[in-house]
């Protein structure tokens, strides 16, 4: 790759104080304020982050990692930090439905059949990741130590926002440090709220939301005990107990700590007393004498939501900040950091004066949809785990007795899971056929494909996921394109080097903004693995402009004397410029430096 131009502990306790004024304030140390945090330092910004807790989590929630958020972790160096950590997909693979744990399943949803190594070789063609269970305690402190690299970046945990202001080119913040009580000001040109479903900053300076159903009082258990034979030989990451009496779900148990997990719903005020949660947890497992150790209990719930306006003034929402919804199908952290991932570069390119504060607009343009596809999935998920087990209980008297179920009853649940995995479990299009539509991407008349929650289509429409293809570099060494997107626009090219190079470098200096550029095939920086990327990326002449988030924004063919201008005009609509006066002149100057 040629680049045309360059422009802790877990805790990540920063021992910098908070400057009076920064570029970004974010609120919230979660994964999406952490990736934030992450590419804004990287982008070489002055970011001040709070975070109210102590430390990064120590919870027992949000393990599933989606490849598309394995790709951005594995450009940013967190993907490495975490090679050993999360489960085997033996011992984390789909969904089971028992009516109790000792009885066996009675249905199944599976993610996979076979070994680890048979896993990653079915999303190889894909991804140079592919799906994982891991801890969010294992993958917030990775982010978390990466963040620290960049000495820009301060991050104060145990400290609290408690107040914000919109002051038209700045906002104005607040915050309180725990401990001491001591309360400081800090300005920011812009503020990122990351603070979560039941966010600060959205009920101070948020303008309307669209409300779902309410998940409410939920307990959930760690504990230890002897399952490794039982519940652990099945391998499903979350076991569902049908048993009316028991009901609720195991969770597997934790690669490093050695719990289990049981969650279930719980109406009353207070916690329940320890004998009351013994008494359901040994009756779901349908174990009356197995020792069991409760570790701590924890009463969560949560609810469902879409904020209307992502960007009040110089504040923009993102994570379950602007969406919220139930955990069934692991889209929060992931659609979180996508949000970051999609924001992150825009937001840089503005305050360094790049671009207008237009292109800020397209966040939510591009976002939103994905969000709402979120939210109603899993909302979905919920209530269509819900609607299985409350049908399946009807003419099932013994299921209320003594814990059995009818043959007829059995059947009549696999028949309902299937088709329900495709939701909570498989959805590969989720993960990766995102398909973005603003003034970000300029189309070519070429279609997109409608994206589904099951299934992925590869292409290079501009608006998509720029697909990944395995390419061999000068040393021999095996890349993914996807590696190669992040720290820049990318512009990838198959012939006629010089010229594109010339333009690039033209263009890329007129604006200020940096431009790398990668030559795949003979003589070039690249050459493929396979007939993939031919397949995908076009015939000889074929050039792309990858945005620094992964996806196409443009694509061009032809003769690279052209290249000036199409690239002038290409960066002018993308960081919208608008076509108007500033378009002219960038291409005008484009075509007299080509000449």
């Amino acid at each position: 790759m040629s680049t045309v131009s360059d422009t802790a502990d877990q805790s990540g306790q920063s021992a910098q104080p908070a400057d009076a004024m920064v570029d970004v304030v974010i609120c919230g140390g979660g994964p999406v304020g952490l990736s934030f945090a992450y590419l804004l330092g990287r982008a070489g910004l002055r970011v001040a982050l709070f975070e109210r807790r102590a430390s990064t989590t120590t919870l027992p929630k949000g393990q599933y990692v989606h490849a598309s958020t394995g790709e951005l972790f594995r450009q940013w160096g967190v993907w490495s930090r975490l090679d050993k950590a999360g489960w085997s997909i033996e011992r984390s693979n789909g969904q089971g439905f028992y009516v109790n744990v000792a009885k066996g399943p009675v249905a199944e949803i599976r993610a996979a059949y076979g070994s680890d190594a048979d896993y990653v070789k079915k999303w190889e063609p894909l991804s140079p990741v592919y799906p994982r269970k891991i801890p969010a305690s294992d993958y917030e402190a990775a982010i978390c130590r990466q963040v620290a690299l960049w000495p820009n970046v301060s991050m104060h945990f145990c400290t609290r926002v408690t107040e914000v202001e919109s002051l038209g080119e700045q906002v104005r913040v607040e915050v309180r440090q725990t401990e001491t009580q001591a309360v400081r000001e800090v300005r920011a040109r812009y503020l990122v709220a990351c603070d979560g479903a039941h966010s600060f900053v959205r009920s101070r300076l948020g303008s309307g939301q669209d409300h779902g159903p309410t998940f409410g009082n939920q307990i959930l258990v760690e504990f230890r005990a002897s399952l490794d034979d039982t519940l652990g030989r099945d391998g499903f990451f979350h076991s569902f107990i049908l048993d009316p009496r028991y009901a609720g779900w195991f969770g597997s148990k934790h690669p490093q700590t050695g719990l289990w997990r049981y969650s279930f719903r719980h109406d009353e005020e207070f916690l329940p007393d320890e004998e009351v949660i013994l008494e359901r947890l040994r009756g779901a497992l349908g174990m009356p004498k197995l020792p069991v150790e409760i570790v701590q209990t924890y009463r969560f719930d949560y609810t469902t939501g879409l904020l209307r306006k992502w960007r009040e003034g110089n504040v923009l929402f993102a994570g379950d900040a602007a969406h919220w919804h139930s955990p069934w199908g692991g889209y929060g952290m992931n659609s979180g950091i996508q949000d970051a991932n999609n924001l992150a570069w825009k937001l840089a390119l503005v305050i360094k004066g790049i671009a207008p504060p237009a292109l800020l607009d397209t966040y939510e343009v591009e976002r939103k949809s994905k969000a709402l596809l979120t939210v109603k999935s899993a909302t979905y998920n919920s209530l269509a785990y819900q609607a299985i087990v409350q049908s399946a209980l009807l003419g099932e008297p013994a299921l209320f007795t003594s814990g059995e179920i009818s043959a007829d009853g059995a059947e009549f649940i696999r028949q309902r899971v299937e088709p329900h995995g495709d939701n909570s479990v498989l959805h590969t299009g989720y993960q990766l056929g995102t398909v973005y539509d603003s003034a970000a991407v300029i189309r070519d008349g070429a279609v997109a494909p409608t994206p589904t929650l099951k299934d992925y289509v590869e292409t290079t429409v501009p608006g998509v996921r720029a697909p990944h293809v395995w390419l061999r570099d000068r040393e021999g060494k095996r890349v993914s394109i996807i590696d190669l997107w992040g720290a820049s626009f990318v512009l990838v090219i198959q012939d006629q080097p010089d010229a594109w190079t010339r333009a690039a470098k033209s263009v890329s200096s007129e604006l200020g903004i940096p431009l790398s550029i990668i030559h795949v095939g003979p003589g070039g920086d690249y050459l493929p693995e396979d007939d993939k990327f031919a397949r995908l990326y076009g015939s000889q002449g074929a050039a792309f402009l990858v945005r620094p988030d992964g996806f196409i924004g443009r694509r061009f063919s032809g003769d690279a004397s052209e290249a000036p201008g199409l690239l002038a005009d290409t960066f002018s609509r993308i960081l919208g410029f608008g076509g108007g006066k500033a378009c002219g002149k960038l291409v005008a100057e484009a075509g007299a430096e080509s000449a």
